[in-house]
């Protein structure tokens, strides 16, 4: 393909992306049956999943840099177009991601339903050395078609105290650092800190009060790979709330505080990232992609 072509192809596509999304973003936050749970017993500190339709929010993100380097990550379907998931998941040093495909729909993330996402918002005071505001929306390309085993989970919108609550974490991550994921989805309850002693441990890093929060349980907890997915709390017998955002650990896996990005604390910007396209990024492989399998693909 000739150089300017190939720009004008590109060109015409972004145009036609941002179109798309000022046509079909306007979705809600918390849609009818938002997190609701077919399978309904307590769980089991670290252990497999045995109904997806226990979490049908859930999703298994694979990102992929420029230099073919691929990095795994947790996510939540929020609309029929947007998953929710952290920053530091699409964005390396300077290197955004180039790809996302969205696994869901099936415990087994290699069996899952696979769906690219085509573009990303990430909240424009990300602060990578601190981690701070590590929040990120995914538009796919394709909406979810909601049932029993895909479901939007509910965000806690509204500031409510949280504390002291048990909660529960779940991904497709390693029990130890840098190690690799599980391919089935796995869940652990944990206990919610106080804001003095999550503000205690993590001063260094400039914790945020209301803006973050953070875990713990000896012994169990998120670790790599489970970044971006969820802290949920159960509200009732079969129903959930996200109240977090897997963001980073204090240390070696299940032995320190686990911080996590606080769902209340970006209740405007969750509203106006589902319901307008403004500041979206589209991913530099989906619009190859959609070259080079689309009607625009000249020989």
């Amino acid at each position: 393909m000739a150089p300017m072509m190939e720009k004008f192809l590109i060109g015409l596509s972004l145009l036609l992306i941002t179109l798309d999304g000022l046509s079909a973003q306007r979705e809600t936050i918390n849609p009818e049956g938002c997190g609701k749970a077919l399978y309904k017993t307590m769980i089991v500190n670290g252990t497999l999943v045995e109904d997806y339709a226990q979490y049908p929010w859930m999703v298994y993100l694979e990102t992929y840099y420029p230099g073919s380097i691929e990095h795994g990550c947790g996510g939540t379907i929020i609309t029929r177009r947007h998953i929710l998931t952290a920053a530091h998941c699409l964005l390396i040093g300077d290197m955004f991601v180039e790809r996302v495909v969205v696994r869901y729909g099936s415990l087994d993330r290699r069996l899952a339903t696979n769906v690219d996402a085509s573009k990303m918002l990430i909240h424009k005071d990300y602060d990578q050395e601190l981690t701070k505001n590590d929040i990120a929306l995914l538009e796919v390309k394709s909406p979810f078609t909601f049932g029993r085993d895909v479901l939007p989970i509910c965000l806690q919108m509204a500031r409510m105290p949280i504390a002291h609550k048990d909660a529960v974490a779940a991904g497709w991550g390693s029990d130890k650092l840098q190690g690799k994921g599980f391919p089935l989805l796995r869940h652990t309850t944990v206990a919610i800190a106080d804001d003095e002693t999550c503000t205690s441990k993590f001063r260094m890093f400039g914790y945020l009060a209301g803006l973050q929060c953070c875990t713990f349980k000896l012994g169990t907890g998120p670790c790599s790979g489970d970044s971006g997915g969820p802290l949920m709390i159960r509200i009732e017998v079969d129903r959930f709330h996200q109240v977090g955002i897997n963001s980073y650990v204090g240390g070696p896996c299940g032995r320190n505080l686990d911080v996590y990005t606080r769902v209340s604390g970006y209740a405007n910007w969750l509203t106006r990232g589902v319901s307008s396209s403004a500041g979206y990024m589209p991913l530099v492989k989906a619009i190859t992609n959609t070259l080079e399998s689309g009607p625009f693909l000249i020989k």
